[in-house]
């Protein structure tokens, strides 16, 4: 008897552990759902993000005080989200920039993402050193095909894609309306508009403008031979020319095209219409007819000049117009100890929501954004309409400057020659016979 007490006494001490455990329809295991319920809902990624170990992510950028509190401000947001991820945005000086990321990708101390410009590109993601990003164009919430194509360009390679870009300002005309009214000459817009807006044109009108004498001149181009490549591209793109092939393989400077752009630029400096070389003038002085700079110097001129001016597209040359864009971007480092969080965090910071944050600073990289009417109608002036028409229509055909890895070099060789050109003391045709011969055993 004792010992069939014994085994019913187990039988319903088990029955009591299986209940305990398993429950019946109704246990709901203290979260408020029944079991059933508690099967169908996974926890949400908030939850599930707190139960995971610490994670720190470092971010380079070369940007502003105003940036940079932009992008701790999102990472604030995103920490919300994800209470274990921290992200420590670190500023490098633009000057440095380059060098020490070098040195740290080299050391494998790089940071997780980085600001990257169109120049930095083919040397990390030629080096093998950036993520393949390429899964972004599946993630649906994403919505990768509302980015411009045209600003991907510089961050694909054979079929994989390296970064996003966040900043691509077009380059357009600035010109001062009362220089051009005193010497009653049209404007640029007015020009554009009666389908004449050329370089040709532009060259009377800096000639008419200029006034040395009274340290007034029609036009600037360029600071100094260092940046030539800023705004001495577009020019010689218009006149037919390019700076390599189409594989970056051979230097494509030495033709006659690329001669014309280069003696135009050397024809506004020998009368005097264009400041000469390494002169601090800038278009805010008063004192310039036109300048040629990117778009988002608007920002800087909309408050600090006292006169009256506006934009105008890039004119046109012997082949037409190649508008040229200003490229920022992000980039994630192979070697990130976290790359899975690197690249949540990259899309969370260039979504539809926080480019829209983004663009308080830099042209917008998705359209949505940069034709919404938050962003067209932030400021009155320039007009939507002019802004339109002089850049964000031209995007979709914009072209990012070209890069080598050896870009340092290149650039080093170009200016030497090009200050040689402008000082006189050898003939355009000459420097770029002896730039060809420098710069295509640097492009092997």
């Amino acid at each position: 008897m004792k010992k069939y007490g014994l085994i019913l006494l187990s039988v319903v001490l088990l029955l009591g552990l299986l209940s305990a455990c398993g429950g019946n329809g109704n246990n709901n295991n203290g979260t408020g759902k029944t079991n059933k319920e508690n099967a169908n809902n996974t926890p949400s990624a908030e939850v599930a993000a707190e139960s995971k170990d610490p994670i720190e992510l470092e971010m380079s950028v070369w940007g502003s005080d105003a940036q940079v509190a932009l992008y701790d401000e999102l990472a604030e947001e995103y920490k919300k989200l994800h209470p274990n991820v921290t992200v420590k945005t670190s500023v490098i000086p633009w000057a440095d920039y380059q060098q020490k990321l070098a040195i740290m990708a080299a050391t494998k101390t790089s940071p997780d993402i980085v600001w990257i410009s169109e120049r930095m590109i083919p040397q990390f993601m030629n080096g093998g050193q950036l993520l393949d990003i390429s899964s972004v164009k599946e993630d649906a919430a994403y919505t990768f095909d509302d980015i411009i194509p045209s600003t991907l360009t510089a961050f694909e390679k054979d079929g994989k894609l390296y970064g996003i870009p966040f900043s691509t300002p077009p380059q357009v005309v600035f010109y001062n309306k009362n220089l051009f009214e005193a010497n009653g000459l049209k404007s640029p817009m007015q020009l554009y508009e009666e389908g004449n807006w050329t370089y040709d044109e532009m060259v009377k009108a800096s000639e008419a403008i200029s006034k040395p004498q009274e340290g007034v001149y029609g036009v600037k181009f360029i600071q100094n031979s260092s940046n030539w490549s800023d705004n001495l591209i577009p020019l010689i793109w218009a006149m037919g020319g390019e700076i390599f092939n189409e594989d970056t393989t051979q230097f494509a400077m030495n033709t006659p095209e690329t001669a014309k752009a280069i003696n135009l630029f050397k024809g506004l400096l020998d009368k005097k219409a264009h400041p000469s070389i390494g002169e601090q003038l800038t278009f805010d002085t008063g004192k310039l007819g036109m300048a040629f700079e990117n778009v988002t110097r608007t920002s800087a001129y909309r408050d600090k000049v006292d006169f009256e001016w506006d934009i105008a597209p890039l004119p046109e040359g012997d082949h037409g117009v190649k508008m040229p864009i200003g490229f920022g971007g992000y980039s994630i480092f192979k070697d990130a100890e976290y790359p899975e969080e690197a690249l949540e965090y990259l899309k969370f910071i260039s979504n539809k929501e926080n480019a829209a944050k983004v663009a308080e600073f830099f042209v917008p990289q998705r359209e949505s954004v940069l034709y919404s009417d938050e962003y067209l109608n932030k400021f009155p002036f320039p007009t939507v309409e002019t802004m339109k028409v002089a850049a964000y229509d031209r995007l979709a055909e914009g072209t990012i400057r070209p890069s080598h890895p050896n870009w340092v070099k290149i650039d080093e060789q170009v200016t030497i020659n090009l200050d040689a050109i402008l000082l006189g003391s050898t003939t355009t045709e000459q420097a770029l016979e002896i730039m060809e011969d420098s710069i295509n055993p640097l492009l092997k």
